[in-house]
């Protein structure tokens, strides 16, 4: 049979014939393609144009045995005139002797969805699910004695916040907090929005936590936290939009807590009280039989689109379950300081630690965005892998220390990093700057173990504020970048544990076990790396 053509043919309802094809309904997130279900020349509908068809388009014409198949006469019409002719019959001919193409017939199918790993962060219990719909409740705040520099209505900071992809606005890859996760998942995470405004009642020191202070029983005065005051803000929110809003609506899991909530405050609300955080809802107030669960809040400036998206990016990421990755007591940012202030230097830049930069591997990997087969596992002996960039294909290459233990354990991290999508720009004072200045292989050294009698419950056991981390910050950490200040690894690189980074902890926690394997970066081209581990020789 010839070969065929390379067109896709749309069967619409303006054909008569169309009613007798099938089509599907497609959702608004699902993967599509074109699946061939046919050829124009085909009547017989044996997915070839042959002397039969020729045969059954003559006698239709001589009229000695006409078509009454609606999809057969449509297949006959060559050059959707509409009408079966002489013309129709030539073309077809031509087909048969090889002197044309035929034009092939598609439909657009749903592709399923693949299966996805279950989010190991789920184990920490966050109120705001990483995988499929989500809705988020804003609410854009103004108190009596502090306002907003802008007069945005709900409507454009929707738009500004939640609305599509556009590469084209000055703001990308911030351009909007639905479009950056919509990226970073691989279309795996839909993080739709609302945006409601309100005036408090009172003036914006009567909405503060302060600490409670209490004395122990040797005298000696503690501070406890408080949040009584977004307690009181987001209460009385609440109750002014009861009639107006069905708070059910951002009850993803339907497990009575609301999701997420985020309190855009003024960006004068001053940093002292109000700098932007995630943190819990303790009230016990339902409305519409769901209560607050996680709280987003802080003031930021509307009119830095890059910087407010950039900010509630990072919030909504502790939302779902990851902390952040920077140190938050002593600490030197300095590239004489090895522990930095977080994944320091080129190769360093990611969300979940500057606010800017797309998720890691690792962290995409704890919010269930990869199914099995895209994680490549190193098993030992000498084995190669191939990683494509992080920014188009979800893949990545775990290297375990032992027993994986459903990724609550300890291991590298290994991706293909490069300057585009979420890694394009980040932005600091209203100001995009370029993030990576070139592309290569990033290692990150991981320990997710699970302390199952936290602070609060389940947590990373060596989180910034988990009951187990030392404030040195010289032992484990959930996340450090093998290489520190060093940048990204490229093609003809050898890394073994003569690199800084790249050794397992030891029992005091640190770094100081050699993994006894190399990494070699075999070749590096467009993103695409060829890497090879191997037992260290």
């Amino acid at each position: 049979m010839p070969k065929t053509k390379k067109v896709l043919k749309r069967i619409t309802a303006a054909v008569s014939a169309a009613s007798m094809i099938s089509t599907l309904a497609i959702s608004a997130y699902a993967a599509t393609e074109e699946r061939l279900i046919g050829y124009l020349g085909d009547l017989n509908g044996d997915m070839a144009v042959d002397l039969t068809d020729v045969s059954l388009l003559s006698d239709h014409l001589l009229t000695q045995q006409p078509l009454t198949d609606a999809a057969a006469a449509f297949r006959a019409d060559l050059n959707c005139d509409q009408r079966l002719d002489a013309r129709d019959f030539t073309l077809l001919k031509r087909i048969v002797l090889g002197q044309a193409e035929p034009e092939g017939l598609y439909e657009e199918v749903e592709v399923p969805e693949p299966e996805l790993i279950e989010p190991p962060i789920k184990v920490v219990n966050p109120t705001l699910p990483s995988v499929g719909e989500t809705n988020i409740l804003m609410f854009v705040v103004d108190f009596p004695d502090c306002r907003r520099g802008n007069s945005f209505t709900a409507e454009e900071i929707l738009t500004r916040t939640f609305g599509p992809e556009d590469k084209s606005d000055e703001s990308y890859p911030l351009e909007s907090i639905r479009a950056y996760y919509e990226r970073a998942s691989y279309n795996r995470l839909h993080m739709n929005g609302d945006v409601f405004l309100y005036e408090a009642k009172e003036n914006i020191e009567n909405y503060i936590n302060y600490p409670k202070i209490y004395t122990d029983a040797n005298g000696v005065e503690h501070e406890e936290a408080n949040y009584d005051g977004t307690d009181k803000l987001l209460n009385e929110i609440m109750y002014a939009y009861d009639s107006q809003i069905d708070f059910k609506k951002y009850d993803a899991d339907g497990n009575r807590i609301i999701d997420t909530i985020l309190l855009a405050l003024p960006e004068g609300a001053g940093e002292d009280h109000w700098w932007p955080a995630s943190g819990a809802y303790y009230g016990r107030r339902y409305f519409d039989g769901v209560k607050g669960g996680n709280l987003c809040f802080g003031g930021w400036d509307l009119n830095d689109r890059a910087g407010f998206n950039s900010t509630w990016t990072h919030e909504l990421g502790h939302a779902m379950g990851l902390p952040d990755y920077y140190r938050y007591v002593n600490y030197q940012n300095t590239a004489e300081d090895e522990y930095g202030r977080g994944l320091s230097g080129d190769a360093g830049w990611l969300m979940m630690d500057d606010a800017m930069g797309d998720m890691s591997a690792f962290d995409k990997l704890m919010y269930g965005w990869y199914t099995d087969a895209e994680v490549q596992v190193y098993t030992g002996g000498t084995q190669t892998f191939t990683l494509q960039s992080s920014e188009y294909a979800p893949n990545c290459l775990l290297i375990p220390r032992g027993d994986i233990n459903n990724y609550y354990s300890e291991y590298f991290i290994v991706e293909s990093v490069t300057p585009d999508v979420n890694n394009t720009r980040g932005t600091s004072y209203q100001k995009l700057f370029p993030l990576f200045h070139d592309s290569g292989i990033r290692i990150l050294h991981c320990d997710a173990e699970i302390e199952y009698e936290g602070w609060w419950g389940p947590e990373l056991k060596w989180n910034n504020y988990g009951l187990n981390y030392d404030d040195s910050n010289t032992r484990q950490r959930v996340l450090r970048l093998v290489n520190n200040f060093g940048g990204l690894f490229h093609a003809g690189d050898l890394i073994n544990n003569s690199v800084k980074g790249f050794a397992w902890y030891d029992q005091s926690g640190y770094q100081t076990v050699d993994p006894n394997i190399s990494i070699t970066v075999d070749s590096y081209q467009n993103g695409t790396a060829v890497v090879t581990v191997a037992p260290k020789g």
